[in-house]
């Protein structure tokens, strides 16, 4: 049978208040013998603290919730696991759900989270909020517990938000193309629903802008962050005679797009210039290893945490745009000049 806080107090002959305070390493005026009794016999019979009564009287349950828009998506999946390592070494558990990129899902998740008496939330949002952008910022404002959007911002909002420069990003991106000769530069994300995508479309059109280089609407085809969709939707680019680089919303949709481009009969680099985003592990797997934007994860959670900590002590918000980078690998290829001018 578990051994109890009163058991150890009947053993030794002292009130359950001295053992909860040995065991805590807080001060208190019994004997040295006692205190190396009481720890003897917490330790001889594997005591464990009940968490949820220590819960109740600290008011802190030591758990945070994240919730992330799709599991699937490795970036994601790499991020909780960073957020979790880090957690874990302060003492925290961290208790992730996924929203499926629905907004009413993520109210639900979240709501369901606080009523688990979670001691502060990470919130990556779904896509589908941005649509509700008043509705979205009407709740979070209701929330009680500290809060801090994590790669995925709100503009003009007052909490913790820590992401990437999506429009540096998309700059980057197609500068990349550019600067190897590549003058009709197609791209494939979501620029009218997902925030990041709207920044990073941004960046894309800046580097066009800057470099005086032709944009066309039959250039730009709108797909989810996912491998699917984008194999589904590739040849609208792929079979585009004008197009010879292609800028992705992510690395998922990148491959895709590879994936398509191999089943055509279209050599990548060669024939084809691909740039993606997020710059995940499995691109080194890949036939072509993809040039992509790489967001540090592990700066992005660590920055995070550091965030909620804040937070959590009652501190100002801390808005902070990390800064992302071009890895250069294998999938742009220089071009003298572009197919069709």
């Amino acid at each position: 049978m578990k051994i109890r806080l009163k058991d150890i107090a009947e053993e030794v002959g002292v009130s359950i208040a001295a053992v909860s305070q040995v065991l805590n390493d807080k001060p208190i005026r019994i004997s040295e013998k006692k205190k190396r009794l009481i720890k003897q016999l917490a330790k001889e019979n594997n005591y464990s603290p009940n968490i949820a009564a220590k819960s109740l009287v600290l008011n802190k349950t030591n758990t945070i919730g994240l919730v992330i828009p799709d599991i699937n998506n490795p970036f994601f999946a790499q991020l909780a696991k960073v957020l979790e390592d880090q957690l874990r070494k302060i003492g925290y558990l961290l208790i992730l759900v996924n929203s499926d990129d629905h907004f009413a899902a993520e109210k639900e998740l979240i709501q369901l989270l606080i009523d688990r008496n979670v001691d502060g939330l990470l919130l990556a949002l779904s896509s589908e909020s941005y649509t509700y952008e008043e509705e979205l910022k009407e709740f979070l404002s209701s929330i009680s517990v500290p809060l801090v959007l994590v790669d995925r911002g709100l503009d003009n909002f007052p909490v913790g938000q820590v992401f990437y420069n999506n429009r540096q990003g998309g700059y980057l991106a197609t500068m990349e193309l550019i600067n190897n000769g590549h003058q009709n530069i197609g791209i494939m994300m979501n620029p009218d629903k997902n925030i990041n995508c709207i920044y990073r479309y941004q960046g894309y059109l800046d580097a066009l802008k800057e470099a005086q280089l032709p944009q066309q609407e039959s250039w730009r085809v709108v797909t989810k962050f996912q491998f699917e969709d984008a194999y589904d939707k590739a040849d609208q680019l792929l079979n585009n005679q004008a197009i010879t680089g292609i800028v992705a919303g992510n690395d998922l949709i990148a491959l895709g797009i590879m994936k398509r481009a191999k089943k055509l009969g279209i050599n990548i680099p060669e024939e084809m210039s691909i740039v993606g985003y997020d710059n995940l592990i499995l691109n080194d797997l890949l036939e072509v290893p993809l040039t992509s934007v790489e967001q540090d994860v592990t700066v992005l959670g660590e920055k995070a945490v550091a965030s909620l900590l804040s937070a959590m002590k009652e501190q100002a918000p801390r808005y902070l745009q990390l800064t992302p980078k071009i890895v250069r690998k294998k999938s742009v290829g220089k071009r003298l000049e572009s197919k069709i001018e």
